[in-house]
């Protein structure tokens, strides 16, 4: 990690005189997240402190941009839970896709490559079940294609 780059980017956003606005705040974490990949907790204590925010609320933040990533890994799943997926197999596309990653609910995976995330609709229940892996959508899924599609990601 780049602490002078790190130092850098928290003193020119503590220049701005609208420096706890929303945009500026994901701007200076977006230039922050570039050095490693991912937000670092003491990244992400140092930019509130910065701003003059709680963590809590640079927490929410991070939350409602996706873009953003607390946690170093390559992949981001997002598994439909709804109903209508639910009715069609989703969920053991869900069950086999945390069996084959060894998580549990939401969460990263143990070798770090995956983030799974579990989401009440995917917003595409004609094609169901469904999930996403980094923003592609994989549509009537069967839970035997699952293994090879992960594959797809090592």
């Amino acid at each position: 990690m780049n602490e002078q780059q790190i130092c850098e980017i928290l003193s020119y956003y503590n220049t701005l005189d609208d420096k706890a606005r929303q945009e500026n705040i994901v701007s200076m974490l977006r230039e922050l997240q570039e050095i490693c990949g991912y937000l670092t907790p003491e990244m992400k204590t140092a930019a509130a402190q910065t701003v003059g925010v709680k963590l809590t609320f640079l927490q929410g933040i991070i939350r409602r941009f996706p873009t953003l990533k607390d946690a170093p890994y390559r992949h981001e799943i997002t598994l439909c839970s709804g109903a209508r997926c639910g009715s069609k197999g989703g969920q053991a596309v869900i069950a086999t896709v945390e069996k084959a990653l060894d998580v549990k609910g939401p969460g990263i995976s143990p070798d770090g490559k995956f983030c799974v995330k579990i989401r009440n609709c995917l917003k595409q229940c004609r094609t169901s079940p469904n999930f996403m892996i980094d923003g592609t959508l994989y549509s009537q899924v069967q839970v035997h294609e699952i293994p090879h599609i992960l594959k797809n990601f090592d």
